[in-house]
């Protein structure tokens, strides 16, 4: 019996692992998110993207399309990041789960 709860408990273990991984790949992509809505968001920034009385009605309209794609843009990096939370949240959720089965097994073993 001891030899099936410690094979339980270093299974439990693995997945613990497995876990901690994915959380990494989570985080590593919810960096990377964010470092692009960044660069989006300093591109809005941009002096050529000011509209201002110097500009024509055709430039301002020109500046006006660049600014709302550069918008599509960062709301569409945004939502990457939710999408991101919203897995390392799940995946954290799993973890807990996983330890709070991998106590009582401890116990046994101790």
């Amino acid at each position: 019996m001891e030899r099936r709860a410690q094979d339980a408990f270093e299974e439990q273990a693995e997945i613990l692992v497995a876990h901690q991984l994915d959380l990494l790949a989570q985080l590593e992509r919810q960096l990377r998110a964010v470092h692009l809505t960044l660069r989006q968001i300093e591109k809005l920034r941009r002096p050529e993207h000011r509209v201002g009385a110097e500009l024509t009605n055709g430039q301002r309209r020109v500046v006006l399309a660049a600014l709302a794609s550069e918008v599509d843009v960062i709301d569409k990096a945004l939502e990457t990041q939710h999408e991101s939370c919203a897995d390392m949240q799940r995946c954290v959720h799993e973890m807990r789960q996983c330890l709070a089965e991998l106590r009582p097994a401890a116990e046994r073993l101790g």
